[in-house]
């Protein structure tokens, strides 16, 4: 039997739920810097279709990826600007969604990190297909901050 995420709308029929995928992602990506080049892009795109960011969060990663993938900025000035920007000591917001703000509407996710799993064993396809989710991710948000 298939499942699908109710958040992103993933198939998961691998059997592992998008939790378990991203993991088995952090995981290549913190042990092989071929795969950690795109860390930003997974861990963002993960967020973005989970709902976990909070309003104040997914505003500031949305221009983030728009950045990154737009106009060149490099995910090490991103970093950079995070030590700045978002900081605990900061900003006055909370990075994720909290239980009482509402959730977002719904989006037809068209890359989900089911699709980025079946290139996980090659880092070059990996990391197209990460940029490529960040990309429509990216594009098909409806979130207006």
């Amino acid at each position: 039997m298939t499942e699908i995420c109710p958040l992103c709308g993933a198939n998961w029929k691998n059997s592992l739920t998008c939790q378990e995928m991203f993991d088995e992602f952090l995981a290549l990506e913190f042990s092989d810097a071929a795969y950690g080049k795109v860390h930003l892009l997974t861990v963002t795109c993960f967020m973005i279709q989970h709902q976990r960011y909070s309003n104040q969060a997914l505003s500031w990663m949305r221009d983030t990826l728009d950045e990154v993938l737009n106009k060149g900025v490099s995910a090490s000035d991103i970093r950079l600007r995070m030590t700045n920007d978002v900081d605990q000591a900061n900003r006055k917001w909370k990075i994720e969604r909290q239980p009482h703000e509402r959730a977002l509407p719904p989006a037809d996710w068209s890359i989900t990190i089911a699709d980025v799993y079946p290139y996980k064993d090659d880092p070059q396809k990996y990391c197209t297909w990460v940029e490529r989710w960040a990309r429509a991710t990216l594009l098909e948000m409806k979130f207006e901050g």
